[in-house]
């Protein structure tokens, strides 16, 4: 009978877990993308983008200290965004 029921069970969230599985790094890949553009919202300055409200944003440097400099360098390798943005069709 527990043998059963855990089957069943098992079965049932592997279903459910199977589509999430599939888009993963698809979702993965927005949310590092909206992270990299809140970053850059919040510290563009660092970048030379001019923001009149960086010294409230300064606020926000301690939290996010360990991500600049990954986020910098990122910001630096990549192409423009339109390029990144037209990669992912197929023209």
């Amino acid at each position: 009978m527990w043998r059963k029921a855990m089957n069943f069970l098992r079965d049932f969230f592997s279903t459910l877990l199977r589509p999430i599985n599939r888009t993963h790094p698809m979702v993965m890949k927005e949310a590092s993308s909206a992270n990299d553009a809140f970053m850059l919202l919040i510290f563009g300055d660092m970048l030379g983008i001019p923001n009149p409200a960086s010294y409230y944003t300064l606020e926000l440097l301690p939290y996010l200290a360990d991500e600049i400099e990954g986020w910098q360098q990122r910001m630096m390798t990549r192409g423009t965004v339109l390029e990144e943005k037209a990669a992912q069709f197929d023209f």
